[in-house]
């Protein structure tokens, strides 16, 4: 059987569904169709994915869309509190309901491959997660949206074949969540966000004991800050998009803010990158101070390894409602930088020579930062020669390091970084080789902590993108090439401890990205009241309200 499409967008998260809204607004009469491998709508946030105490690291006002504010009589969420993980998942599935795009998804459906056709279009085989049917889609454009946390990074250790107890990744907590009561002895894997709040999980339980295992190899223990930091305890995803801020922050496209100026003088001379150097050291001191970091012995252990400056959105936030620093220095948590040498029946052999008894050991050890579509015919990478390929890198790095002299003093890391190709796409979006032929979209290939605001502005770029209704379009294929190679080189030099080596990570540079997106459409950028806000007043997803109707506007004159 086969259906033909004007539109197929896959993943109904964050990004698949304003791309979804967005595409069907600027275009009710065409056919639209949004593909879900899960049950029910919000990606990380889908109701299969809910572990005990999710949390946003967001705060309430900064982690919702644009066009529709998650009011607190709905959905009992106040100002200054982090939106439980539930309630982002009724609000996601709400927003689907109210602009139409629940009704057109297929859930419960793999896309299991996709070919291009001779027309421009798409052939995608799609079948049911929970049965045998299959089926052949047509559509003329694609989107996909499946997003970074779609297929789990598990480690494979020697002897787990004859472990005894239970033995999951991080992606699973939801559906094995009954081992928080039942769980005495909990192993878990990795130093991020994720590890942390398992540990929490089981640890605030009762006498249950967590040993938490960091590898010596890795990137060591995540930053987590206090939801308002600095000494002007200002909330985080607020610093991160103030636009006076985000200057301390190297960026290529930085410029697109309007402020070239002071932008040069921070990072293109030695007093301006001594202003930036402290800026960055008040933010690192503020967070290890707050925590007592250097106070306890146990607590050392989780002080971050390097400067918050090398890491981009992989940081965390302190959501948890009690103190989880309390817990390591109770020995609730217990803290090894090691790794594991093997499992064996009920036993976690370290590396250190420790051996653990464990009821459960939960692997929080990240995802596979790479799309889990198959595509048979069509390179979504940059289709360039080896050698080819060696020459722009170099003259990309070459250019990164004239522009910010401030990344040539790179850190030490424990490990050699992993020699992959990253992420390569115009605007981070567009494959280099579909640019021209505006059929395919990759909305959200990206880490940000701005999730809603990336969300609203990419989905209404793609729409123009596939429209040809850009004001400013890439002149040539070596100007998109050009582009590619520095932003993504740049992710290398800027986030060596965070993402950047392998796809665009962002942190102080979102703003200026989403600024990017707007330049392109022909739409304002500066959204503030006056030139004193415009500087000083965070960008939140409200500032983005209405953003379709300016762009119908503005095409009708």
């Amino acid at each position: 059987m086969s259906s033909s499409y004007d539109l197929i967008v896959i993943g109904a998260g964050w990004y698949g569904l304003s791309a979804a809204k967005t595409y069907i607004e600027l275009h009710p009469e065409e056919k639209v169709l949004v593909i879900e491998a899960e049950n029910s709508c919000g990606g990380t946030w889908s109701k299969d994915r809910l572990y005990p105490g999710l949390k946003s690291n967001n705060l309430w006002g900064s982690y919702e869309y644009a066009d529709m504010p998650m009011s607190e009589d709905v959905y009992g969420v106040k100002p200054g509190e982090h939106i439980p993980g539930a309630v982002l998942h009724q609000y996601l599935t709400d927003f689907a309901k109210k602009f139409g795009v629940f009704e057109r998804t297929k859930f419960n459906t793999k896309v299991d491959a996709i070919k291009s056709t001779e027309d421009g279009g798409w052939e995608i085989n799609v079948s049911e997660k929970t049965g045998n049917s299959q089926e052949t889609l047509q559509t003329k454009k694609l989107i996909v949206a499946t997003g970074l946390t779609s297929q789990p990074n598990m480690p494979s250790y020697p002897g787990q074949e004859t472990f005894t107890s239970k033995l999951f990744h991080a992606k699973d907590f939801c559906t094995e969540s009954d081992t928080v009561d039942k769980c005495k002895k909990t192993v878990v894997v990795g130093g991020g966000k994720s590890a942390f709040d398992c540990a929490y999980a089981f640890a605030s339980k009762g006498d249950a004991q967590v040993d938490l295992i960091i590898r010596p190899t890795g990137q060591g223990p995540v930053w987590i800050c206090p939801p308002y930091v600095t000494p002007w305890k200002k909330m985080m995803e607020e610093l991160l998009n103030t636009r006076m801020l985000t200057w301390f922050s190297p960026c290529p496209w930085g410029g697109e803010d309007g402020f070239s100026v002071p932008r040069g003088m921070l990072h293109g001379t030695a007093v301006g990158r001594f202003l930036v150097d402290n800026f960055w050291s008040v933010l690192s001191s503020a967070v290890i101070q707050d925590h007592g970091y250097n106070d306890h012995p146990e607590l050392f252990k989780l002080k971050p390894w390097q400067n918050a400056f090398w890491t981009g959105s992989g940081i965390g936030i302190h959501n948890y409602p009690t103190n989880f620093f309390d817990l390591v220095k109770e020995g609730k948590i217990r803290v090894h930088i090691a790794d594991i040498a093997k499992l064996n029946g009920s036993t976690v052999h370290l590396t250190n020579g420790e051996v653990i008894d464990a009821d459960a050991v939960i692997c929080a050890t990240g995802w596979k930062k790479e799309s889990s579509i198959k595509f048979l015919n069509f390179n979504s990478g940059l289709a360039k020669s080896a050698t080819e390929r060696e020459s722009l890198i170099k003259q990309a790095d070459t250019e990164v390091r004239d522009l910010f002299p401030g990344l040539k003093a790179q850190p030490i890391l424990r490990s050699e970084p992993k020699a992959e190709e990253p992420l390569r796409n115009y605007r981070f979006i567009i494959p280099s080789e579909s640019v021209f032929k505006r059929n395919i979209a990759f909305a959200g290939m990206v880490s940000t902590t701005s999730t809603s605001m990336f969300a609203t502005t990419q989905a209404l770029w793609i729409c123009a993108f596939f429209d040809g209704k850009l004001k400013r379009e890439p002149k040539s294929a070596d100007d998109v090439t050009k582009e590619i190679m520095l932003h993504s080189q740049f992710g290398k030099w800027r986030y060596p401890c965070g993402y950047g080596a392998s796809l665009p990570d962002f942190a102080f540079d979102s703003l200026p990205y989403v600024d990017l997106l707007l330049n392109d459409l022909g739409l304002k950028s500066h959204r503030k009241g006056t030139a004193m806000l415009e500087l000083t007043e965070p960008y939140k997803p409200r500032d983005y309200k209405g953003l379709s109707q300016e762009w119908s506007e503005l095409q009708s004159k």
